[in-house]
């Protein structure tokens, strides 16, 4: 049997009461934490919160289905181990499931011994993190990103995954806002030079996305690119983050403080750099204001 490991949770979303028991026996003799959800719906908002290591649903569950649950799960936490159970045994259904993201399939009713080999094999393919591992102290990530500021969403998504999915759901949206806040800033501002009033033009024409691609092409910011770098410490329990764009930079010390005057046309609008100040308070810019730096407190 596999060891798990002690922060291993499995999300169940099962409407029969003999998968249901069968679920919380064998989960409860491998460590796992159990949570269980009377409905899809609320399984999403969990996933949302908890960011399950497995999760067990039947594939026909009423409103919606449960290929739509493994969807979205899916979606919202790739890491995320799927078993789908049904009492459907054709290979149209199988290939479905798999289709939609489960990694493993059991026929109703479900057997004691099968359930358990099934735990055993999403335990198996559960990510391990720095955090499982002894003898490392430090992990250093570092992303290179171009210039296509509709990319930063997924950058964030997966520097968030792995490197903060362990910090409560409210500290992780705090972060996950000021990354992208401040990584979009440092694309549009300092790769494409696209300053606070240019932009506000372009979105009240609805040509940003043209202004984006013009900048692109040209040469002279086609070449620029943004360096995101992580630094896990496990020692001092924190996280540092450092963006640095290869821009001019920019005034940002007002943007620290509270402020009515209007930004500056050269200028980033401050509202986000403010709010992502109120969630990190150690958030810095070198002088030049081409390297913002913040840190993250590990539980």
């Amino acid at each position: 049997m596999t060891s798990p490991l002690a922060s291993n949770t499995l999300l169940v979303v099962e409407p029969c009461s003999e998968t249901l028991t069968l679920a919380l026996e064998q989960a409860k003799t491998r460590g796992f934490s159990v949570m269980t959800a009377p409905d899809p719906h609320v399984a999403i908002a969990m996933i949302e919160m908890a960011l399950p290591d497995v999760l067990l649903t039947d594939l026909f569950l009423p409103d919606m289905t449960g290929l739509a649950l493994i969807r979205e799960a899916r979606r919202r936490c790739s890491r995320t181990t799927v078993i789908a159970t049904a009492e459907a045994t054709n290979e149209r259904v199988i290939l479905e499931a798999v289709r939609a993201g489960a990694g493993d399939y059991l026929h109703k009713p479900v057997l004691a011994e099968e359930l358990g080999m099934a735990l055993d094999r999403a335990l198996q393919n559960v990510p391990r993190t720095i955090e499982d591992i002894p003898g490392i102290e430090q992990v250093d990530y570092r992303l290179v990103i171009g210039t296509d500021p509709n990319e930063v969403e997924s950058c964030v998504a997966w520097l968030i995954e792995s490197t903060a999915m362990r910090l409560p759901e409210t500290q992780r949206l705090h972060l996950h806002a000021t990354l992208l806040e401040l990584i979009v800033n440092a694309v549009e501002h300092g790769s494409l030079e696209i300053f606070y009033e240019e932009k506000h033009e372009a979105l009240s024409a609805d040509r940003f996305d043209l202004l984006i691609a013009e900048r692109r092409r040209n040469p002279r910011f086609a070449t620029r690119r943004v360096i995101v770098q992580a630094l896990h410490d496990k020692f001092h329990r924190r996280i540092r983050y450092a963006i640095t764009d290869e821009g001019n930079g920019f005034t940002w010390n007002r943007f620290l403080t509270r402020s009515d005057r209007p930004c500056d046309s050269r200028d980033p609008n401050g509202r986000g750099v403010f709010l992502a100040k109120a969630f990190f308070p150690d958030l810095s810019y070198n002088e030049r204001g081409t390297e913002v730096t913040f840190s993250v407190s590990l539980p």
